[in-house]
C-alpha cells in the first residue's frame, strides 16, 4: 500500500484539532481568538488524503471517477442531509418568514454546493451578520468539494507526464497563493469565500501527498528530522489560533501559518512524539472520527441561539448548545453515518443523492414562501415590513466620474449638496431623495459619497472595513474637481468609530483610546479647516443606536414556539452618556471652523426613551439604520441642507 494511504491516527487527532479550534472560536472567540484557522487545517488534511486516494488509483491503474464521488457521497451526505432537515425543521417553528426564507435559499444553495458563492454575493456592510446564517459554515464544504469536481479530471489529464506533476501542483498552488494575498486587501469576500483563493491550501496536502506516494521514508520524515517538524509545527498552529484575530485581514499571507504547521506535522510522521503521543491519543483520534457531524451540528445551534437570544446569549446557554452539539454528533455517527458509509448495498449511494435532492427542493419551497415558517401575527408583520423596507438607493443614479469615483446622485444639475461619511448618511438618502426627486435642470441636487463601515475622517483606517482609505480619497477628488458644490453634510456612526475597542485606527493608535481618539479628532479639525469658504459645512452628531433599537431584538424569542414577547429600549439617559463625550467634541470643532451642527437627539429622544417605533412599526431594520419609509417622511432634520 502507498505509505500516502496507510491508516495515521494521528491524522485524525490533527482533525480534533482543527474542529475544536473552530468551536472554541465560535462559542467563545475571546478564549481563541485565531480558532477559526481550523478550517486551513481540514483543507491540508483533505487535499493530503484525498490526493494520496487518486495517486494510488491512477497508479494501480484502477482509478473510477464513479467510484470516487460515490465515496464521496457515502463519506458526506449522511450527516449533511441529517443536519439540513434538522435545520429545516427546527427553524420552520422559530424563525420569521424572512429569516426561513433565507434559510431555504442558503440550503437549496447547498443542494449543489455553491453556498460559498450565494454567502460572497451577500457579503457587504449591509448584510446579515454572519452568526445569523445557520448554514453559513457549509461554504467550507462547498469549496472542498469544488476542488474535487476539477482536480480528479486535471490529474486523469496530467497522468501520463507524470514527471511534470508536482511541478504543476507546484505552480498552481503558486498562482492560487498569490491571487489570495493580493485579493486579501481588495476583495476580502472573495479571497474568504470563493476556491481559487483557498486552492493552493489543498494542493499543500496534495504535494506532500505526492511526495509520501512517490518516497520511501512510510510517510513520514527521518527519525532525525521529524521532532523538528512536529515542534515547528505545532508552534505554528499554536501561534495561529492564539496570535491571529478576526479583524486581521484573512487568509492572505497569515493563512500560510496554519497551512504550514499541518503540512509540517503530517509530514512529520507517526514515529514523532506530538504525533505518536498527543496526535494518536485515543482521545483525540475519536474525536477526530466525529469531527464532520461535530462541525455540522457546532454552527446551526450556535446561530439559532443567537438568533433567537440576542448579540451575546449567556455563557450557560452557549455551553449548553455545545453540550447538545455532543449528543446530536454522537447519535448521527452512530444511528446515521456510520450505517450508511460502510454499508455493503449498491443501492445506498443512489439513495442518498435522492436524499439530498429532496432536502434541496425543501429548501427552494421554504425560500419561495410554498413551506411558511412560524404563523405570521400582526407583531412580526410589523417587524418584517420593516426588515424589507431597507433598500435607501433606490431610484438614485449611479454616477462615475473621472478617476474612478463613483457616486450617488439624484435633483438637478445645479449647486450640489454633498454628504459624506458611511452607512450613517447612507440611509438619509430617501428624505434627500423625497425632497429633490422633482428637480431638474439649473435646480440643486446631491450627491452622496459614503461607504459602508468606512471611517470619514482622514488617516483613519480599519483591517474589518478596508475602505476606508478610498472613501477619503474619493471625497478629496469630489469636492476638488466639482465646483458645483456649495453646502456638504457629514454623518457616521461615531459610537462605532470612537467606542468600539480596536476596530479603528490611526497613525498606529486605537480610536477607542484616549491617544487615538485625539488624533482622529485633530485630523477631523483639519479637514474642516481645508473646506474651501463659500462651502457651507454641517456635522451630524451622534444618532441613538445598540441591540434594543433593532427590530428583531426588541422582542424576546423563545427557544421553542413562536410566541414573542417586548424588552425594555434604550433609555435617553443611556444614549446620551455614551454619545455625550463624542458630541461634545464634534461640537468644539464644528464651533471653530464655523459649521453647523445637526443634533438628531430632538427626534428620537422623546420622554426619557429613545424613540424605536412609531404607529408605522419599527423606525430601523437592524440595531442603526433607520427604515428608508421612517426617513422619508419623519426625518426632516437635514431637509435645510437641500433647501433652496
Amino acid at each position: 500500500m502507498s505509505a500516502s494511504l496507510k491508516y495515521r491516527p494521528d491524522i485524525d487527532g490533527l482533525r480534533a484539532v482543527a474542529v475544536l479550534g473552530v468551536i472554541i472560536y465560535h462559542a467563545f472567540p475571546q478564549n481563541l481568538p485565531g480558532g477559526f484557522v481550523g478550517v486551513d487545517i481540514f483543507f491540508v488534511i483533505s487535499g493530503y488524503l484525498i490526493g494520496g486516494i487518486l495517486f494510488k488509483g491512477m497508479t494501480e491503474g484502477g482509478f473510477s471517477f464513479r467510484e470516487f464521488y460515490s465515496r464521496r457521497v457515502r463519506r458526506l451526505f449522511p450527516s449533511l442531509i441529517t443536519v439540513l432537515g434538522l435545520c429545516l425543521l427546527y427553524g420552520h417553528f422559530v424563525l420569521f418568514p424572512d429569516e426561513y426564507a433565507a434559510l431555504g435559499k442558503h440550503l437549496a444553495a447547498g443542494t449543489f454546493f455553491i453556498q460559498n458563492i450565494v454567502f460572497w454575493q451577500e457579503t457587504g456592510y449591509f448584510d446579515t451578520a454572519a452568526i445569523l446564517k445557520p448554514l453559513l459554515h457549509l461554504w467550507s464544504l462547498a469549496v472542498e468539494e469544488q476542488f474535487y469536481i476539477f482536480f480528479p479530471p486535471l490529474l486523469l489529464l496530467l497522468w501520463r507526464k507524470r514527471a511534470a506533476l508536482p511541478w504543476i501542483m507546484g505552480l498552481l498552488l503558486v498562482v492560487s497563493l498569490g491571487a489570495n494575498v493580493h485579493a486579501s486587501v481588495r476583495n476580502a469576500g472573495a479571497d474568504f469565500f470563493l476556491t481559487p483563493y483557498r486552492a493552493w491550501e489543498f494542493l499543500a496536502g496534495s504535494l506532500l501527498a505526492w511526495r509520501h506516494h512517490n518516497g520511501t521514508e512510510g510517510g513520514g520524515a527521518s527519525q532525525k528530522l521529524a521532532p523538528w517538524l512536529s515542534v515547528v509545527g505545532a508552534v505554528l498552529l499554536v501561534v495561529s489560533m492564539t496570535a491571529l484575530k478576526k479583524i486581521d485581514p484573512f487568509p492572505g499571507w497569515r493563512a500560510a501559518l496554519p497551512v504550514a504547521g499541518s503540512v509540517l506535522l503530517i509530514a512529520a510522521g507517526r514515529g514523532s512524539w506530538i504525533n505518536r503521543r498527543v496526535l494518536s491519543h485515543p482521545a483525540a483520534v475519536w474525536l477526530g472520527h466525529v469531527s464532520y457531524p461535530l462541525y455540522l451540528f457546532h454552527w446551526p445551534l450556535l446561530s439559532f441561539l443567537f438568533i433567537l437570544k440576542g448579540e451575546k446569549p449567556p455563557d450557560v446557554l452557549l455551553a449548553g448548545a455545545l453540550l447538545l452539539t455532543f449528543l446530536l454528533t454522537v447519535a448521527t455517527y452512530y444511528l446515521v453515518e456510520r450505517p450508511a458509509r460502510f454499508s455493503k448495498s449498491r443501492s445506498v449511494t443512489p439513495l442518498l443523492v435522492i436524499l439530498f435532492m429532496i432536502t434541496g427542493f425543501l429548501g427552494v419551497l421554504a425560500w419561495k414562501g410554498v413551506l411558511p415558517g412560524v404563523p405570521v401575527t400582526p407583531e412580526i408583520r410589523r417587524i418584517q415590513d420593516a426588515l424589507r423596507d431597507r433598500k435607501s438607493f433606490q431610484e438614485f443614479r449611479r454616477v462615475d466620474l473621472p478617476g474612478g469615483v463613483a457616486v450617488h446622485a439624484v435633483g438637478g444639475n445645479g449647486p450640489q449638496t454633498l454628504f459624506y461619511g458611511d452607512s450613517f448618511i447612507q440611509h438619509y438618502m430617501p428624505r434627500i431623495r423625497e425632497l429633490l426627486k422633482d428637480n431638474t435642470g439649473g435646480a440643486r441636487g446631491a450627491v452622496f459619497v459614503a461607504r459602508g463601515g468606512a471611517c470619514p475622517i482622514p488617516g483613519v483606517e480599519s483591517s474589518q472595513w478596508p475602505e476606508c482609505p478610498r472613501l477619503q480619497s474619493d471625497f478629496r477628488e469630489v469636492l476638488a474637481k466639482d465646483p458645483r458644490i456649495d453646502r456638504l453634510v457629514i454623518a457616521a456612526r461615531w459610537q462605532l468609530h470612537f467606542r468600539d475597542r480596536h476596530l479603528y485606527g490611526i497613525s498606529g493608535k486605537y480610536l477607542s483610546d484616549p491617544e487615538g481618539a485625539e488624533l482622529a479628532y485633530a485630523s477631523l479639525s483639519k479637514l474642516l479647516g481645508e473646506i474651501p469658504g463659500n462651502i457651507k459645512v454641517s456635522i451630524v452628531l451622534c444618532i441613538p443606536a445598540g441591540k434594543e433599537l433593532d427590530a428583531k431584538r426588541y422582542v424576546t424569542r423563545p427557544l421553542f414556539g413562536s410566541g414573542i414577547t417586548r424588552g425594555k429600549t434604550l433609555g435617553t439617559d443611556e444614549f446620551l452618556a455614551e454619545a455625550s463625550v463624542i458630541n461634545e467634541r464634534l461640537r468644539k470643532i464644528a464651533a471653530q471652523h464655523g459649521a453647523e451642527v445637526i443634533d438628531p437627539a430632538g427626534t428620537f429622544c422623546v420622554g426619557g426613551e429613545c424613540l424605536r417605533e412609531n404607529a408605522d412599526g419599527p423606525v430601523r431594520y437592524d440595531e442603526g439604520h433607520l427604515r428608508p419609509g421612517f426617513v422619508k417622511e419623519g426625518v426632516t432634520y437635514l431637509d435645510a441642507a437641500v433647501a433652496p
